[in-house]
């Protein structure tokens, strides 16, 4: 479906239109995705692989394997991830790229950390209970100081994983030995929530014309994504100007739930002749990234590569003890921040399989 700048990348959630991958490789432009098709997740609750499935010749079925041993011996959890910790650690101490494993290893923890934060099944729900959230983030923008500046948590080398093709072949090699980020001014969460609701707000209508009367999307480009910072991201942000984004981002995300209510599980589970993302996902992408955007300050990470290792480790297993009870309710899902599904022990299986990809690639 639609690009997902969302974390700062491209969404691959569109298809033509909405996400267009852009060479940095985490662009949330235009809702094209790359012409590959991403690995998708049905929309009810069933296992699937893993997302970004582990290494570069690593099958689903691998993966899913490894969530199924997760999922008979859940008290293993923890200890799985504790050993995977200290391995990393060790290869970060002991290889001279230390720093960038421990900055993709902290990436990984943490968007595991946002996919197992239980949200509602039904995509509109979320969209609203996440807006409630996110407004109260956005809110306590007004505390930084106006030359704040921090660094997001997701890195371009994850972002590519996690939005690897399902063929094999078409799958690229990721350098880990090297970081991408970008960072965050207490002004552009505000742009970034507004633009992206703005833009899937526009592909739920474009959907529907293509679902319905076969008329092919047209692609809206031209807004910026979250790697770059724009000169009035640096401005000052004023209790006038917080109150004057908030009503544009309110009237945005009405308009979006508004759109969402009215569609039929026909028009959600649409599936795009080119493999783009139905809307049920669209909207599940929607939610996880709102709160993403506007918690930016809120749940910022330290800069020192060991602390901020440290400080996502803790987040997800404090979170996942949270979770816990969630897991079998019928009523809940855990997508990642792109829409993708994921059960609990999916989410652990890939935090085991891209730190043992970090630690083999540390090692030469």
């Amino acid at each position: 479906m639609s690009r997902c700048g969302c974390i700062g990348s491209a969404c691959p959630s569109g298809s033509r239109p909405w996400c267009s991958f852009r060479s940095s490789g985490h662009h949330h432009r235009g809702w094209t995705p790359r012409a590959e098709s991403i690995r998708q997740r049905a929309p009810a609750r069933v296992r699937s692989p893993v997302y970004g499935v582990c290494a570069d010749n690593a099958e689903p079925m691998e993966v899913e394997m490894a969530a199924r041993t997760i999922l008979n011996s859940t008290d293993t959890w923890m200890e799985a991830l504790e050993v995977s910790r200290d391995r990393v650690l060790a290869a970060a101490r002991s290889g001279p790229h230390g720093a960038a494993v421990l900055a993709h290893a902290a990436a990984g923890r943490i968007v595991a950390a946002w996919t197992a934060d239980p949200a509602p099944i039904d995509p509109v729900a979320h969209v609203e209970q996440t807006h409630a959230k996110g407004r109260r983030h956005l809110r306590r923008l007004l505390e930084q100081r106006s030359d704040a500046e921090i660094r997001s948590p997701m890195t371009g080398q994850l972002f590519t994983r996690l939005t690897q093709p399902a063929d094999a072949p078409k799958r690229r090699s990721i350098d880990y030995t090297s970081v991408t980020s970008y960072t965050y001014t207490p002004r552009k969460p505000l742009r970034r929530v507004l633009d992206h609701a703005l833009d899937h707000l526009n592909q739920i209508d474009q959907w529907q014309l293509w679902h319905r009367q076969g008329v092919v999307p047209t692609p809206t480009d031209g807004w910026a994504p979250s790697t770059l910072t724009l000169p009035e991201d640096r401005l000052p942000l004023t209790a006038t100007d917080l109150d004057a984004w908030l009503w544009r981002i309110d009237q945005a995300m009405r308009l979006l739930v508004q759109r969402a209510a009215a569609l039929g599980g026909d028009d959600l589970d649409w599936q795009p002749p080119d493999a783009g993302w139905p809307l049920r996902r669209v909207l599940h992408h929607v939610a996880r990234s709102e709160v993403l955007y506007a918690a930016s300050f809120d749940e910022a990470l330290p800069e020192e590569p060991a602390a901020r290792y440290a400080e996502a480790d803790a987040r997800l297993s404090t979170r996942l003890v949270a979770s816990r009870a969630a897991a079998d309710d019928s009523s809940i899902v855990f997508p990642d921040p792109y829409g993708t599904l994921f059960t609990l022990p999916e989410v652990i299986a890939e935090v085991l399989a891209l730190e043992g990809e970090l630690v083999a690639h540390a090692a030469g």
